[in-house]
């Protein structure tokens, strides 16, 4: 049941966007949205307002770009590479000393 689609209608940044998504994923679409929106109007506001030359394009852009660099940020967290590495190596030392 969590898993049919539907046609949810977002709005970001002052146009509304219909895409078609899982109802177990409607939540996390919300949230996304509801931050990309408080992420535009926080550089809005940092660059001069209504004032500012920037248009919300250049602010969507803005609002992309930090997002993917914090995303590579948490990949970088959640790698357990090195980890899975060190503990194959370590076994791999304990195997050889048992076997003497």
């Amino acid at each position: 049941m969590g898993d049919e689609e539907f046609l949810l209608r977002l709005k970001v940044a002052d146009r509304e966007y219909p895409l078609n998504i899982k109802r177990s994923e409607e939540q996390a679409f919300r949230e996304a949205a509801k931050r990309i929106n408080i992420k535009i109007n926080q550089y809005r506001v940092r660059y001069g307002g209504a004032s500012s030359p920037l248009t919300t394009q250049d602010f969507l852009a803005m609002t992309a770009i930090q997002a993917v660099a914090e995303n590579f940020t948490l990949e970088d967290k959640n790698n357990t590479k090195p980890f899975e590495d060190k503990i194959d190596s370590l076994i791999s030392e304990l195997d050889d000393y048992l076997k003497r």
